[in-house]
């Protein structure tokens, strides 16, 4: 339950506290006095949007912070799993949440002072209370919202989630399964094409260092002669030159010095190198015979030599590149893009199958859900006639229609619509489009009340939920928060006698005025001062007996 909330710069309102008791609060007062404010301020605090213009004083911040209570109160699971879910630390007296607001807009929240995102407060909010404002009554005319009123009723909830987490698979099936399509189509009318870039690189059989390779090979058949030439005059320069056979010379030089070598300086090393030389001079001569024997004059190699060249050339031309490396990544990625079609439809197929047994399995849980909504949308009728009767709204008919598409939504596969009459002989039609302001009022009330039954929140806050109704009607309405109230924690901004008279406790919301501000203040009713108020909600700012004397009426009766 909620026990108290601290305002503090926010709006109107310099500073104050309210603390909630169990059972039924009313806050009143006169229309912009503020009560409005204490409204927004708890929205805010559980994870509403802020902007600057709400701080009383712009030099510092605001601060809202509200302390609820989970002490004498079942366990709630849910709630404890929330908790361990967020790292956040779990009492079980209490949970205090804030929000600070500065004047430049920045937002801060905190839970038990562990700092926390908007979304994490705005989630725990929603299992906490429940904020009904005269304006949650044009939801009625909201179809999607209808189907999460009777979702509240339905026998087995697990069904809408279980629903809801086979629905997101099929549809991320779906998904998968067109994107592949779409890729498919894509590929495949490229596929011709690549497949005959991949052939014309594949049948060129590429080699990474063959162009070097061929350059080489070509320019050595292009002056095959030019090198026949140039070997055999070395050769002739080696061993037949008469004036300069160098072996010839190298041999008698040799022998020459060998006989003196001993009798000059140096003369055994000088040897040595002579020998060494004609040794080296030999060999030389037989590399140059090899080389000028391998020497070859080949026309027709030449040719196919040339022909490799020039397809490699274009090869590179035609892809822009300037490597056979290059050509070889290009046909590895063709290759792959080719394969990838094959793979894609192998994809394809598997994602078609999927995604028939999923809608199978989708169907079925559709079919259950929308058998347990017929069910629940029965129930409810019934029950909210019978509450709307209660509620003065004798010769009601309530009808929730439930329609079945042949297609999948999130939500499942029907449509419902909320039907009402309040008059004998008259056909029920839309909610939202034949009931007055004070029949939405109490249809809102109905469901509320039946839907506190079956949600695990402990406090409900009515926003002058009783706009549109006065008389035997306010008192009915009056006597149905009540009995709420024994149920759990009811928070009322009324501003009717009959409903305030109802509460455990009154806060009065008032206007003050100096020559430079004007501030929204709330104080606690003592039995005299709710004797008052109410008198002045039935009679108006002159107080009369009679009304004093109805407000202590309507207080005896509403205080049991």
């Amino acid at each position: 339950m909620l026990k108290s909330i601290y305002i503090r710069n926010y709006a109107l309102i310099e500073e104050t506290t309210l603390d909630f008791e169990k059972g039924m609060t009313c806050i009143t007062g006169e229309p912009g006095a503020g009560k409005s404010i204490i409204l927004d301020a708890l929205g805010l605090v559980l994870g509403e949007r802020a902007n600057s213009s709400v701080c009383f004083d712009t030099e510092k911040k605001s601060v809202i912070e509200a302390t609820f209570s989970f002490s004498n109160e079942p366990k709630d699971n849910s709630l404890i799993s929330f908790f361990d879910d967020n790292d956040l630390d779990y009492d079980n007296d209490v949970c205090i949440i804030r929000r600070e607001i500065s004047s430049h807009g920045k937002s801060r929240c905190f839970i038990n002072d562990t700092p926390v995102g908007l979304n994490i407060v705005k989630t725990l909010g929603t299992k906490l209370l429940d904020i009904q404002t005269q304006y949650q009554k044009f939801s009625l005319s909201d179809a999607e919202q209808q189907l999460k009123y009777l979702d509240v009723f339905v026998n087995d909830s697990n069904l809408i989630a279980d629903y809801r987490q086979s629905y997101d698979k099929y549809i991320s099936t779906c998904n998968a399964l067109n994107d592949s399509l779409k890729l498919y189509e894509k590929n495949s009318l490229e596929h011709d094409f690549n497949l005959f870039l991949f052939n014309e690189l594949d049948e060129a059989n590429l080699v990474d260092d063959e162009y070097e390779q061929l350059e080489n090979d070509i320019q050595r058949l292009n002056n095959s002669e030019l090198i026949k030439e140039k070997l055999s005059e070395a050769l002739y320069i080696i061993s037949e030159q008469e004036m300069s056979n160098l072996l010839h010379g190298s041999r008698e030089l040799s022998s020459a010095l060998s006989s003196i070598a001993q009798f000059i300086d140096n003369g055994e090393e000088l040897n040595q190198r002579i020998s060494s030389l004609h040794i080296e001079l030999k060999d030389i001569y037989s590399e140059l015979s090899q080389a000028l024997d391998t020497v070859e004059s080949d026309p027709e190699k030449l040719n196919l030599l040339n022909e490799r060249y020039d397809l490699l050339n274009t090869l590179m031309k035609k892809h822009k590149v300037n490597s056979i490396n290059e050509l070889i990544t290009i046909r590895e990625r063709l290759s792959d893009s080719i394969a990838g079609v094959s793979i894609n439809k192998d994809k394809i197929e598997s994602l078609t199958k999927e995604k028939a047994e999923l809608e199978t399995t989708l169907k079925d849980k559709a079919e259950k859900l929308t058998k347990d909504r017929q069910q629940a949308a029965d129930k409810l009728s019934s029950l909210i006639t019978k509450e709307l009767q209660t509620l003065g709204i004798k010769d009601n008919t309530f009808i929730i229609s439930t329609k079945t598409l042949d297609r999948f939504l999130p939500t499942g596969n029907n449509t419902v619509e909320f039907l009402f009459s309040a008059n004998i002989g008259v056909s029920a039609g839309p909610v939202f489009s034949v009931a007055s302001g004070g029949e939405l009022s109490r249809i809102m009330l109905a469901l509320s009340s039946l839907a506190a039954t079956k949600n695990s929140i402990k406090t409900i806050i009515f926003d002058e939920i009783d706009s549109g109704i006065s008389g035997y009607t306010a008192s009915a309405v009056a006597q149905k928060i009540q009995s709420l109230s024994k149920i759990l924690q009811v928070i009322v901004i009324t501003h009717l006698p009959q409903i305030a008279a109802k509460a455990q406790q009154q806060y009065q919301v008032y206007k003050e005025s100096t020559k430079t501000r004007t501030f929204s203040k709330v104080k606690l009713l003592d039995l005299d001062g709710r004797v008052e108020t109410i008198a002045s909600m039935i009679s108006g700012a002159i107080l009369n007996q009679d009304a004093i004397n109805n407000a202590r009426f309507l207080l005896n009766e509403g205080i049991e």
